[in-house]
């Protein structure tokens, strides 16, 4: 049931994209709501017209109805123009000029030029929209043309100009005498061919047409072969009964080949559709059942490669102490689902390990003025005897390089060199990562196997995903594909997280160290206390350093073993001078030197990455061209603040 629940949703969300990209949004438009033409004909061939619009208005002063006269001795009269609000109609005010906006409550009717009659009106919506009811009232005279052998009304009710949109477009005519017989009232519409005509009696004529759309005309032709206006004097001396059927024919026949036509898409169109259905349930079906199949695999990796792995809330030792680095420690503790944080972490690591080659003897440090501190190294003769891990030999390394012929260097000097050595510095330390990985697969925290097997999943994940975004290309059509590799891909993934590259014997120590972080932060806390051993809080505060809470644990043990912090001569005598923990028991500046010397380190590797991302990055462009931002500005903040003291 979950399984088809997502089917549905995917499916539904890639149709929704297809159907609604690039919805167009116009502001100042108006549409018809519904539009309704009363129309009566009277004897002596003249025509009266109620046209009713019921239309919504956006951001519009005026609203403009023209004629096209033509050549014909059509002449329109007796206009006026109401509004409707509620049950009352108002009208409007008349005017006698052409005006491009209106005045307001006006209207006026008039040829605007040899052929054309035009009737506008004012509707004051220039900055806001609303529902309004208009009523238009004229007369046409000449509108019906007798002729030897019928009598025709043929009136254009829209044009093929018009740039409104609609719906519910209604109309009926009135005859003012009735036909002898039914079938000697011929009537026809022109236009849209969802639009219908019809006789509903022989003196009444209606028309229907549930949308209109700009551009499209309205036309009506009735024609009775019977003289039923015994007043009309607009006379013809010619037959046209049969021109006009055959002309009418012609045209029926065309519209009835085009809806055949359109009739025979809409039924292959569906066929298709039938089809594409079926292709694409018989495509859904294949992937679902590749699916299964690699949910059953998910359950033989999770049975292959599962142990049991260690639940630590607190760990209070140092795991694998005699091979433990910050490195190490930030590799494991932020392990997760297979990957690891720890290049988001480097200036950290770096940070703590020079603190524990302090450990090691490798180096001393000295408080030099309130923020900086300067750096010894020991003689080559003891670095020698001093064994170390591979990352550790990278940063003392790059400790060397930067004191080449120095006995010494500040952390303020260390960050200079790492910005001029940007290149050697940063590829160095980001070789971190790599090498952790290594140790751990050699000391058995890391299986070649699971790494392996966990790859070929996670490159499989890549490969549908990635067909998966170009199949959208065909998803309009088939759907199904795109669904079902997106299906594949979310089971490759779940495949490959479920083969942890870690060793039991890896995952444990994550967990230690994991319980570690959280036993220094929450070490206030606890009912039972360590005896305040400064050796031990020296080692922890390296891996403090490593995770970010060397600040909050020594607040911690600031309240839990002020003794530690606030130094006598007896215990500062006891303490290396050149060892950090006899900084931060310096009672003048205490332990803030610490955390300034700590973030004096972290600068050494952060100024090596903004120099290396500086000098990586796009050039700037003084003439608009793009390309990278430069470093000046800040001058139209300038000028606005001007701009609004002047005023």
């Amino acid at each position: 049931m979950k399984l088809k629940k997502k089917i549905l949703i995917l499916f539904f969300f890639i149709v929704t994209i297809i159907l609604f990209t690039k919805i167009p949004v116009y502001a100042g438009y108006q549409e018809w709501n519904s539009l309704d033409y009363d129309v009566t004909i009277n004897e002596d061939g003249s025509m009266n017209v109620i046209e009713t619009w019921n239309v919504h208005i956006s951001e519009t002063n005026t609203l403009f109805k023209d004629f096209d006269i033509g050549t014909d001795n059509y002449n329109i009269k007796d206009v006026k123009v109401t509004r409707l609000n509620g049950n009352e109609e108002i009208p409007l005010n008349q005017i006698y000029v052409e005006q491009y906006h209106v005045d307001r409550n006006c209207y006026y009717g008039l040829m605007i030029d040899s052929s054309t009659f035009e009737i506008a009106w004012n509707v004051g919506l220039d900055n806001s929209s609303d529902n309004r009811i208009y009523k238009m009232y004229y007369t046409v005279e000449n509108a019906v043309k007798i002729y030897d052998d019928c009598t025709e009304l043929y009136w254009q009710f829209l044009s093929d100009e018009n740039t409104m949109t609609g719906d519910n477009i209604t109309g009926t005519i009135r005859l003012p005498n009735s036909v002898s017989d039914i079938e000697k009232l011929r009537v026809w519409g022109h236009g849209d061919y969802t639009a219908e005509i019809k006789k509903d009696s022989q003196t009444q004529v209606s028309f229907t047409q549930p949308s209109i759309k700009s551009n499209k005309m309205l036309e009506i032709r009735v024609v009775t072969e019977e003289n039923i206006f015994p007043k009309c004097i607009n006379k013809y001396s010619e037959k046209c009964l049969e021109q006009i059927l055959g002309e009418e024919q012609i045209w029926a026949d065309e519209a009835n080949r085009e809806r055949e036509e359109a009739r025979n898409l809409v039924e292959n169109t569906k066929k298709i559709i039938i089809a594409m259905v079926i292709i694409n349930l018989v495509i859904l079906m294949l992937f679902m059942k590749k699916r299964k199949k690699y949910k059953a695999i998910e359950r033989e990796l999770k049975e292959t490669y599962s142990y049991e792995k260690i639940e630590l809330e607190y760990f209070r030792d140092i795991p694998d102490e005699s091979n433990a680095t910050p490195a190490r420690a930030s590799y494991l503790c932020t392990f997760k689902k297979n990957n690891s944080m720890i290049n988001q972490n480097i200036s950290k690591i770096f940070s703590a390990t020079m603190l524990n080659l302090s450990l090691k003897g490798l180096i001393k440090f000295e408080v030099e003025g309130e923020k900086d501190v300067r750096i010894y190294r020991s003689k080559k003769e003891q670095y020698k005897s001093i064994e170390l891990t591979r990352d550790e030999e990278i940063i003392y390394d790059i400790l060397n390089d930067a004191m080449f012929g120095k006995s010494s260097i500040t952390t303020k000097e260390f960050s200079k060199y790492a910005s001029k050595e940007y290149e050697t510095v940063y590829s160095k330390l980001n070789k971190l990562s790599d090498i952790v990985e290594d140790d751990l697969i050699n000391s058995g925290r890391i299986s070649k196997g699971r790494m392996e097997s966990s790859k070929k999943w996670s490159s499989k994940f890549v490969v549908f995903m990635v067909l998966a975004i170009f199949s959208g290309f065909i998803a309009a059509v088939l759907p199904a594909v795109t669904i079902g590799l997106a299906f594949l891909s979310h089971a490759c993934r779940k495949n490959s997280l479920a083969i942890s590259i870690l060793t039991e014997k890896g995952a444990n120590e994550s967990e230690e160290w994991k319980g570690l972080k959280k036993y220094m932060e929450e070490y206030s806390l606890l009912n039972e206390k360590l005896v305040p051993d400064i050796v031990l809080w020296e080692k922890y505060l390296v891996y403090a350093t490593t995770f970010g809470i060397s600040k909050k644990v020594i607040s911690q043990l600031k309240v839990v073993h002020p003794e530690m912090f606030y130094a006598t001569t007896d215990n500062r005598n006891s303490i290396d001078n050149y060892a950090y923990w006899y900084m931060m028991t310096d009672p003048v500046l205490g332990d803030s030197v610490f955390d300034n010397f700590s973030k004096g380190l972290e600068k050494v590797y952060n100024s090596a990455q903004s120099a290396y991302n500086i000098a990586h990055s796009s050039d700037s462009s003084g003439s608009g061209g793009g390309g990278g931002f430069s470093g000046g500005g800040g001058g139209r903040r300038r000028r606005w603040k001007l701009r609004r003291s002047l005023i």
